[in-house]
C-alpha cells in the first residue's frame, strides 16, 4: 500500500507570505504602520473591556481586559495570515461590544442575589466566548455557501438605524466607564449630581472637539496623539491640584489598582461550572443581534475596503477567514472581531498593505498583556470612556446628522424610529422594529413597481403573423377590443392587486370599444407569492361579469403550476392558456377577424390580383409574371435553411410560410408567419447575404420566385418589369417598417 503525502502548496503558500513581509522594502513600512495600529488597537481593546465589564462586574475589568486582548491577538494573526488581501486588519469591534455591554448587565441583574461574583464574571465571559463561537461558525457558512451578497440586500436605512443604535450605546457605554453608573432614562437626574457630572461632562466635551477635529483633518497619528494629550492633561491637572494619585485611584478615577497576577488570567474546563446558563438563554435575542450586526458591518466594511484598495475582494473567502479568527478567539473567551476599516485604511496608507502589520499590531497587544498590568492601571477612566463616546459619536454624526442630506425624509424617519426604539426600549427591541420596518419599506417600495412592463391594445400591438392589407385594416379598426398586459417581475399581494384593479378599469372605462380579451403575458415574471392568487381569482370574476375571455401566455412550469393549484387555470375553467404571447396574440387576431366577417384563409386571389391591390396603376405586371417560377410546396417543406445562398425571393400566394430560428436541441423560435400576398427572403436576396433564418411551410402552399439570374436578365429584357418589381418590394418593405415603427412607439411610452 502506498503511503499518501499531505500536498504542501497551501503551507508553502503560507510559509511564503510570511517570508516576502520581512523583505527590506516591506519591513520599515510594516513596523511604521504595525505600531500605529498596534497602539489604537490596545487602546481600543482596553476600551471596550472597560465597557463590558462595568458596573457590578468592575472587579473583574483587569480579568476582562486580558480576554479581549488575547482574543485580540488571535484574530490579528489568523487573518493576517489567511486573507486574501495582505493589508487586512482584525480587530474586536465597537458594535458588537455595545450589544455584549447591554447584554452583560442584563445578565448580571437576571441572576439571583446569592450568585457569587465569580459566577456572574464567568457567565458573562461564556456569553462573549458563546457569541465569537456562533459568529465565526455563521460566518464560515455564509461564506462556504457563496451567501456573502444576500445580506447586502437588507434596507440601508435598517443597516444605518443598527449603526446608529450602535453608537448610541457606546456613548452611554462611555458615560457609564467614566462613571461608573449605567445609564438609563429612569436614572438620569443621577447623571447630573455634582460629584457625577464632573466625571462624565469634560469626557463629552473633550469627545466632540475630537470628533470636530478628526472630521477636518485626516493624519493617522492624530487619534492616538490626542488620546495620549488627554491622558497628560489628566495628570498635569492631578499634579496641580496636589492630589495623590493613590487618592486618584481610590476615587475611582483609574483603571487599576488590578489585582496580583496582571491581566493573564488562564480558565480552565472548571470554570464552566460556575456558568448560569439559563441567564445567556435568555439573551437569545441579544446574541442573534450580535450575528446580523456583524456579518453586516463586515461586508459594509469590506465594501469599504475595496475602494481604498482599488480591487475586488473575494467576500465569501474573507468571510471564512474571519470565521475562523472568531472560533479560535471564542475558544479562548475573545470577543467578537472582524476587518477594522480605519486601521486597514492606515495601514494602506502607510505600507500600502502589510501582513507585517497586523502581527506587529498584535505583539502590542501581547505585550499589554503580559507586561502591562501596572501601566494600565494609571490609565484614566475618562480617556477610555472619552474614546467610547468618540466611537459612538462618529456612529451618530454618520447616521444622524449626515443622513439627513443623503436618504429621502421616509427612510431618514426609519433610521430615527429604530434609533429611538433602541435607546428606549433595548437593542433587540430595535432589531425586531428594523426587520418589521425592513418588510414594511419592502411591501411599499415594491407595490409601487409597476409589475405591467407594456400596456398595449391590439391596434397597436400584433402577432408575427403577415397580414393582408385588409385584414391589417380590420385589426387597426377592431384592435382597441384586445387588451395586452405584459407582466415582469416578481407578483405578489400588493402588485397583483395593481394589476386587478388596472384590468377592472379597462373594462368599466366609458367610451372605449368593449373588450373582448384581456392577454396576461408571464413571460418575464420571475415569481408568483401565493397571496397574489386572490386577485386573480377576482380577475375572473372580472371577465365573466363584462363577458371577455380572459387568456394568459409565457407561462414557467412552476407559475402554471402554482395557477392550476388555485384553480385559476386549470382546464375548462375559463382561462386559455398558449405558449407564448405571439400565439396568444394571432388567436385573438384570427377570432377579430372572423368576427369581422374576413376569412382567416383569404387565398382566393391569384398572385397578379395581389400584385394589383399593392400598385392599383401599375399596367407592366404581365412583364414581370412571366419570369416568375411557380411552386407547390408541402406541409412542412423547407423554402429556405439557415446558412442557404440567397439566390431566390418567394412570393406567397396561397397557403402560410413561417420564418424561424432554428438551433440545436432547442425549439425553433418563430419570428414572423406569412400569408398570401407576402414576400420572403427579400433581405437576404437584396443584399447578397447568406439566410439568418429557415422558412417552412405551415400548410400547402403556392409560391412563386424570381432567381438572381432571372432578375438580371428581366433588367436587361423588360426593364419596366423590373421597376415593377422593386416597387413592389419597396411597398412591402414599407409596410413592415410602418408596423415597426408603431409596434416600437407602443412600447416605448
Amino acid at each position: 500500500m502506498t503511503q499518501m503525502t499531505p500536498s504542501p502548496t497551501k503551507g508553502s503558500a503560507l510559509l511564503s507570505r510570511i517570508v516576502d513581509q520581512f523583505q527590506p522594502n516591506r519591513l520599515i513600512p510594516g513596523l511604521a504602520a504595525g505600531s500605529v495600529v498596534g497602539m489604537i488597537n490596545v487602546i481600543v481593546n482596553i476600551s471596550l473591556a472597560a465597557l463590558i465589564f462595568g458596573g457590578d462586574l468592575s472587579g473583574f475589568v483587569s480579568n476582562g481586559i486580558g480576554l479581549i486582548l488575547l482574543g485580540g491577538i488571535v484574530a490579528l494573526i489568523v487573518n493576517g495570515l489567511l486573507s486574501s488581501f495582505p493589508g487586512t486588519i482584525s480587530a474586536t469591534q465597537d458594535a458588537p461590544a455595545a450589544i455584549l455591554a447591554v447584554a452583560a448587565a442584563a445578565i448580571v441583574s437576571s441572576l439571583p442575589f446569592s450568585t457569587t461574583p465569580q459566577e456572574k464574571f464567568m457567565t458573562v465571559v461564556a456569553t462573549i466566548a458563546l457569541t465569537s463561537l456562533l459568529t465565526g461558525l455563521f460566518f464560515i457558512i455564509l461564506g462556504k455557501f457563496k451567501l456573502g451578497a444576500l445580506v447586502r440586500f437588507l434596507p440601508y436605512p435598517v443597516v444605518g438605524g443598527f449603526l446608529a443604535g450602535t453608537g448610541w450605546l457606546l456613548v452611554t457605554g462611555g458615560i457609564g466607564v467614566m462613571t461608573d453608573v449605567s445609564f438609563s432614562f429612569a436614572q438620569l437626574g443621577e447623571l447630573f449630581q455634582p460629584d457625577i457630572w464632573m466625571r462624565w461632562v469634560p469626557g463629552l466635551v473633550l469627545a466632540v472637539l475630537m470628533l470636530m477635529i478628526l472630521n477636518r483633518y485626516s493624519h493617522f497619528l492624530l487619534l492616538p496623539g490626542m488620546l495620549l494629550g488627554a491622558v497628560v492633561l489628566f495628570y498635569g491637572i492631578v499634579w496641580l491640584t496636589k492630589t495623590p494619585v493613590a487618592q486618584v485611584s481610590a476615587q475611582g478615577w483609574l483603571l487599576g489598582p488590578f489585582p496580583d497576577g496582571g491581566l493573564w488570567h488562564p480558565l480552565g474546563l472548571s470554570d464552566l461550572a460556575h456558568v448560569q446558563w439559563t441567564a445567556i438563554l435568555g439573551q437569545a435575542g441579544n446574541l442573534a443581534s450580535i450575528l446580523l450586526v456583524s456579518v453586516v458591518s463586515l461586508l459594509l466594511n469590506a465594501s469599504g475596503i475595496e475602494l481604498i484598495i482599488e480591487r475586488d475582494l473575494d467576500l465569501n473567502r474573507e468571510l471564512e477567514t474571519v470565521g475562523v479568527g472568531n472560533l479560535l478567539a471564542g475558544m479562548l473567551g475573545g470577543a467578537v472581531s472582524y476587518y477594522a476599516l480605519t486601521d486597514i485604511a492606515l495601514n494602506y496608507r502607510i505600507s500600502r498593505g502589510s501582513r507585517l502589520a497586523g502581527w506587529i499590531a498584535a505583539g502590542f497587544c501581547a505585550l499589554a498583556l503580559f507586561f502591562g498590568a501596572t501601566l494600565l492601571s494609571y490609565v484614566p477612566k475618562v480617556v477610555m470612556g472619552t474614546l467610547l463616546v468618540l466611537l459612538g459619536l462618529f456612529f451618530l454624526y454618520e447616521w444622524v446628522y449626515q443622513a439627513w442630506a443623503k436618504f429621502p425624509k421616509v427612510e431618514y424617519f426609519v433610521i430615527l424610529l429604530i434609533l429611538v426604539v433602541i435607546a428606549t426600549l433595548g437593542y433587540l427591541q430595535g432589531v425586531g422594529a428594523g426587520i418589521l420596518v425592513a418588510v414594511g419599506l419592502f411591501v411599499a417600495n415594491y407595490s409601487r413597481i409597476n409589475v405591467v412592463k407594456h400596456a398595449l391594445s391590439g391596434a397597436e400591438y400584433q402577432s408575427q403573423v403577415t397580414r393582408s392589407s385588409s385584414h391589417r385594416q380590420a385589426l387597426l379598426e377592431h384592435g382597441e377590443k384586445l387588451f395586452i398586459l405584459q407582466l415582469q417581475g416578481f407578483i405578489f399581494f400588493g402588485t397583483a392587486n395593481n394589476l386587478l384593479e388596472r384590468v377592472r378599469q379597462r373594462a368599466s372605462q366609458a367610451g372605449a370599444s368593449p373588450l373582448r380579451f384581456v392577454v396576461l403575458d408571464f413571460g418575464q415574471v420571475t415569481g408568483l407569492d401565493s397571496t397574489a392568487m386572490l386577485s386573480f381569482a377576482k380577475m375572473k370574476q372580472v371577465a365573466q361579469e363584462h363577458a371577455f375571455t380572459l387568456l394568459v401566455t409565457g407561462l414557467s412550469p412552476q407559475i402554471r403550476q402554482q395557477l392550476e393549484m388555485a384553480d385559476f387555470s386549470r382546464a375548462g375553467g375559463g382561462v386559455l392558456i398558449f405558449l407564448d404571447l405571439d400565439h396568444g396574440l394571432e388567436w385573438c387576431e384570427n377570432q377579430i377577424l372572423a368576427t369581422a366577417g374576413l376569412p382567416i384563409d383569404d387565398t382566393g386571389q391569384t398572385i397578379q390580383k395581389q400584385f394589383q391591390e399593392l400598385l392599383p396603376a401599375s399596367a407592366k405586371l404581365d412583364s414581370l409574371l412571366k419570369y416568375l417560377e411557380p411552386q407547390k410546396v408541402a406541409r412542412g417543406a423547407y423554402l429556405m435553411h439557415q446558412g442557404d445562398a440567397p439566390d431566390y425571393v418567394y412570393f406567397v400566394e396561397t397557403g402560410q410560410v413561417t420564418a424561424q430560428l432554428e438551433a440545436e436541441d432547442q425549439a425553433p423560435v418563430r419570428l414572423e408567419t406569412m400569408r398570401a400576398g407576402r414576400v420572403v427572403g427579400e433581405i437576404g436576396f437584396y443584399l447578397g447575404k447568406v439566410r439568418t433564418a429557415a422558412v417552412v411551410a405551415d400548410e400547402p402552399c403556392t409560391v412563386y420566385r424570381l432567381s438572381a439570374s432571372s432578375l438580371e436578365r428581366m433588367e436587361r429584357e423588360a426593364p419596366k418589369g423590373a421597376f415593377v418589381f422593386h416597387r413592389i418590394i419597396n411597398h412591402l418593405l414599407a409596410e413592415r417598417a410602418s408596423h415597426l415603427i408603431r409596434t416600437v412607439s407602443a412600447l416605448r411610452r
